[in-house]
């Protein structure tokens, strides 16, 4: 039985109920195991009332309150955290430009002939397809696309071009191909049939602007 297979069993016993110390038991898994794969799922305020009165003991029973307690400090703090960031206004110009240069800085390449930009989080492509438009007037046309991801995902070759191409808006024409990388998967990952790879984007002609890229980028970090 795999992992993933277990995690799921894991997950659907702990929806119904069950004590993480039970999973682990029918489940033969360590409990901080099976307290990780479910530690992101809420009780319902009948199943944790359960759980108290089916305990044998106060220590027990003090783990049980003391999890809750960590794990409601995790939403406020993520709610917190939310209210925080709404206080980020729409950036200026200025912001913009520098948020795009920090970003190559990062992920964009620097020894190529071609200004190149490469992240998994479809956002990020977003952003730095819009950051290239607004400052070198780059349109999407002018760029050509690269998905890099494992082999073993090759069976979802005409989901991941759909992904790409609806989210952000490209032509098919635009694609070059999809990179299947032969590595050994060492984790089975629940989020399989949710991951689309890495995206990478070309831009055609573009060493002038690698150059300038290259200086600013270069620039930025002695400014702070």
């Amino acid at each position: 039985m795999t992992k993933l297979i277990i995690k799921s069993q894991a997950r659907e016993l702990r929806k119904n109920g069950e004590s993480i110390k039970d999973i682990s038991k029918k489940l033969k898994i360590s409990q901080s195991t099976a307290s990780l794969w479910c530690r992101d799922l809420k009780l319902s305020e009948k199943q944790i009332n359960q759980l108290l009165k089916s305990k044998e003991n106060n220590i027990t029973r003090g783990r049980l309150k003391g999890a809750q307690i960590q794990k409601q400090k995790r939403i406020n703090a993520l709610e917190l955290a939310r209210k925080e960031a709404k206080r980020l206004k729409r950036l200026t110009n200025k912001e913009f430009f520098i948020a795009g240069l920090a970003l190559y800085l990062a992920e964009g390449s620097k020894k190529m002939d071609r200004a190149q930009f490469t992240n998994s989080n479809p956002d990020i492509i977003n952003f730095m397809l819009r950051w290239f438009s607004r400052f070198y007037n780059i349109s999407r046309g002018d760029i050509k696309y690269t998905v890099l991801i494992n082999q073993i995902h090759r069976e979802r070759d005409a989901e991941l071009k759909k992904f790409w191409q609806k989210y952000l808006r490209l032509k098919p024409e635009n694609f070059t191909d999809i990179r299947y990388i032969k590595t050994v998967q060492k984790k089975n990952y629940s989020n399989h049939d949710k991951y689309y790879g890495t995206f990478s984007f070309r831009i055609n002609k573009s060493t002038h602007l690698l150059y300038k890229l290259n200086a600013l980028t270069a620039r930025l970090l002695y400014l702070a």
